[in-house]
C-alpha cells in the first residue's frame, strides 16, 4: 500500500500521468440505460468505467412512507426513501452479507440528499418513493453513481422531478505549493489523494456536497476551481442521462 501511495502520487506530480492514463478533467467512458426490469416501476443501469450501479424504483401509497420516531423528530414521515448495497464481489472481495454498515449508510444519505431537493412536492406526486442502488461493480464513486443511475430510474417510473440530477467526484494532491485537481477520481487516486469532493446537481445549480480532506484546509480559489471543472464534468453525464430519457 505504501508502494502504490508512493506511485500513484509521484505519476501524478512528476510526469501529470494518472493512474489510468487519463488527463486531469477526463471522466470516465459512461453508458446509461432505462427500463431494464419489465416488472418494476422504474429501472436503470449507470456505468462509469468499471463502476456500475443498477438501480430499481418503487411506488406505493403514501401510507407506506417511513414513521421516524426519534427524540430530535416526533411521528414525522418520510416518503423518499434511498437505499445503497455493495456486496463484497464488486470488489473481488469474499465477504458475508449482513445489515448496512457505516459506508453504506452514507452514501444512502448522501444520494437521497441529492435527489430530495428535485422531486414534486406530495399533493404534486402523492406516492411514497423507494429507490434501491444495488452496486455491481466499483472503482470509485459509488455514491455518485447511485445517484445518476437513482436519478434514471426515479424518471423511468414517471416522477416528475423538477430537473435530472447527476453528481461526480473530485480529487486533488497537494505537493508543497503545488495542487493538482483530479476530475473522476478512482480508487487509487482516492487512496493515495488529499481530497475527495463530491459534488451532485442540476445543470443550474447543487444539490448535494460532501468533502473528505487529509490535509489542513483547503484554499479557496483551489475549491472554486474544483467546482468550476465539477460543473462541466456534472453537465457531461447529465447529457449522457438525458440521452437515455429525455423526460419522466
Amino acid at each position: 500500500t505504501a508502494a502504490l501511495h508512493k506511485d500513484v502520487r509521484g505519476g501524478i506530480i512528476k510526469d501529470n500521468i494518472r493512474p489510468d492514463g487519463r488527463k486531469f478533467d477526463e471522466v470516465r467512458p459512461l453508458s446509461s440505460e432505462v427500463s431494464l426490469l419489465p416488472r418494476a416501476h422504474g429501472s436503470s443501469l449507470f456505468t462509469r468505467g468499471v463502476t456500475q450501479a443498477l438501480n430499481i424504483v418503487t411506488l406505493a401509497p403514501t401510507s407506506y412512507s417511513q414513521m421516524l420516531d426519534t427524540m430530535e423528530r416526533k411521528d414525522e414521515e418520510k416518503r423518499f426513501m434511498h437505499h445503497y448495497n455493495a456486496p463484497g464481489y464488486t470488489v473481488g472481495e469474499i465477504k458475508r452479507i449482513g445489515s448496512p454498515g457505516r459506508r453504506e449508510i452514507g452514501h444512502s444519505a448522501l444520494a437521497e440528499r441529492a435527489l430530495l431537493a428535485v422531486l414534486p412536492a406530495i399533493d404534486v406526486f402523492p406516492y411514497a418513493i423507494r429507490s434501491v442502488t444495488e452496486i455491481m461493480s466499483q472503482n470509485g464513486s459509488t455514491s455518485m453513481a447511485a445517484t445518476c443511475s437513482s436519478c434514471l430510474a426515479l424518471m423511468d417510473a414517471g416522477v416528475p422531478l423538477k430537473a435530472p440530477v447527476s453528481g461526480i467526484a473530485m480529487g486533488l494532491i497537494v505537493d508543497g505549493k503545488k495542487t493538482f485537481i483530479l476530475t473522476d477520481i478512482a480508487d487509487a487516486e482516492d487512496f493515495a489523494g488529499d481530497m475527495d469532493f463530491k459534488v451532485a446537481g442540476t445543470a443550474d445549480g447543487i444539490t448535494a456536497i460532501q468533502m473528505d480532506v487529509k490535509v489542513d484546509g483547503i484554499p479557496v480559489a483551489v475549491l472554486r476551481e474544483a467546482l468550476e471543472k465539477a460543473k462541466l464534468a456534472r453537465l457531461h453525464i447529465l447529457k449522457t442521462i438525458t440521452e437515455a430519457i429525455a423526460q419522466p
